[in-house]
């Protein structure tokens, strides 16, 4: 497994691999949800963007896990397109009515308060994870 985005220095993370010589560049950076180096966008910046927010239950297959507050950024779209856009919210046509799934990051002041009420999967959100969309603005050809 490779560590969350902005945890140190981990030479074997996704995160660091990328910077190194791929020469793509992360949508949150883009967007300019974290900073060039992974972390918060500047000191001092209030609030913790995440994909994930969810507590582990007693059957989860990491037994070790269970009652764990996981609330990170762990989904990742890396891209060499110069430039990209967030999508906030995806309108979803239910049998009871069309109604708008969020989408990644949401940005959390800590595990404590409003990400303990907003914990996922969800009546409207069925997984763990917040999908990402991201529209990437394409090169023009040669």
């Amino acid at each position: 497994d490779f560590p969350p985005v902005g945890t140190g220095a981990d030479r074997s993370s996704v995160w660091s691999a990328v910077r190194r010589g791929l020469r793509l560049e992360s949508v949150w950076v883009q967007t300019g949800c974290l900073g060039p180096a992974g972390g918060p966008v500047a000191p001092g910046v209030p609030g913790t963007p995440v994909s994930v927010n969810k507590m582990r239950g007693p059957a989860s297959a990491q037994p070790q896990k269970i009652g764990e507050h996981q609330c990170e950024l762990i989904d990742q779209v890396y891209t060499n397109c110069p430039r990209s856009q967030l999508v906030d919210g995806v309108t979803v046509k239910g049998s009871v009515g069309a109604y708008v799934v969020p989408t990644a990051p949401i940005v959390y002041e800590g595990k404590e308060g409003p990400a303990e009420l907003e914990l996922i999967p969800s009546r409207l959100m069925p997984s763990d994870h917040l999908p990402v969309v991201v529209d990437l603005w394409l090169r023009p050809g040669p």
